[in-house]
């Protein structure tokens, strides 16, 4: 009987351990303010012109929160808002550097909003603020993934920007603080974010991060880029091809633009998940460009300090 108490205590002793080890990991994660962010749109690179099969190539540029794409089952709406996570930083005081996270083209998954948690731990323990943007909850969106295509990472720089006017409005940091990061077609997005076709807002990115970004040859020929980009990619990424990127890190800008390229990388690289196939696309993690790449991201703002050229990791 006094064995069977002892182990009982033992084992009542391991459980209390367990608690206290689960509670330090949540109370150390990054929690999370929901809001709704007003959109904005109306702006003189939009047009009140409706999706259709005959303006594939701009109608993304538009004045409508819902512009009657398929993905919105042919619904217009004028005015909308969006939801946003924002993740500050514990104990800080005043105004912080945020950077504005966007989704790919499966909107906020399970598995996206794992990684975001992730993405906005590591900004907090460094005094960096989060902002997770979802673009599609509200527009009744499922996905938007398919072959690349430039309409939906154009509406979705209007939902960047009015994410940026927020966090400026609400006080949460400086106008000149303020990056854009995105995934696959969050980060065609924040390419597009920082072209001068979105010149006409009032304020701008400090800079871009484009994680395995759809660099289509019509993005990477008329692009000009306002402030510095840097493009995160793995070798072996099958859903947006590498060579269009290194293609336009290439191009002589007046900006810098800088890609990194890492060995053995496919699209998945970025998010710690179990290897999948996913629309024929082959998904894996790769925990050493993962934690590269972020360190990367932090140092590029904490320094301001921003190169050009392609690198290979």
């Amino acid at each position: 009987m006094s064995s069977f108490i002892g182990a009982s205590n033992k084992l009542s002793q391991e459980m209390k351990r367990m608690c206290l080890l689960i509670f330090v990991l949540f109370s150390t994660a990054a929690s999370a303010e929901q809001v709704r962010i007003p959109w904005k749109g109306d702006y003189p690179h939009n047009s009140n012109k409706p999706w259709s099969k005959n303006n594939l190539y701009d109608s993304g540029f538009s004045k409508n929160f819902k512009n009657g794409a398929p993905e919105e089952f042919g619904e217009i709406q004028k005015d909308g808002e969006l939801n946003a996570f924002i993740y500050s930083p514990r104990e800080t005081k005043g105004p912080v550097p945020f950077v504005v996270v966007l989704h790919g083209c499966d909107g906020l998954s399970t598995l996206t909003k794992e990684w975001t948690q992730h993405v906005a731990d590591v900004l907090n323990e460094h005094g960096i603020g989060a902002l997770v943007l979802d673009s599609f909850t509200t527009r009744y969106v499922d996905n938007t993934c398919g072959l690349a295509d430039l309409h939906w990472a154009r509406r979705r720089s209007d939902d960047a920007y009015s994410a940026l006017d927020y966090l400026i409005e609400k006080k949460l940091t400086r106008a000149d603080e303020i990056y854009i990061m995105g995934y696959s077609n969050g980060a065609t997005t924040a390419l597009v974010s920082m072209t001068s076709q979105e010149i006409d807002h009032m304020h701008h990115f400090a800079a871009g991060f484009a994680i395995a970004p759809g660099c289509s040859p019509s993005l990477q020929n008329s692009a000009v880029y306002t402030r510095p980009i840097v493009i995160f990619m793995g070798d072996q990424d099958d859903a947006n091809d590498p060579k269009w990127c290194l293609e336009l890190a290439k191009k002589t800008r007046s900006v810098p633009v800088q890609m990194i390229e890492y060995r053995g990388a496919n699209h998945g690289f970025p998010v710690n998940a179990p290897a999948h196939d996913f629309m024929g696309w082959h998904l894996s993690y790769n925990a050493t460009a993962e934690k590269d790449m972020m360190q990367t991201i932090l140092s590029a703002i904490k320094t301001r300090r921003f190169t050009k050229g392609i690198e290979l990791r």
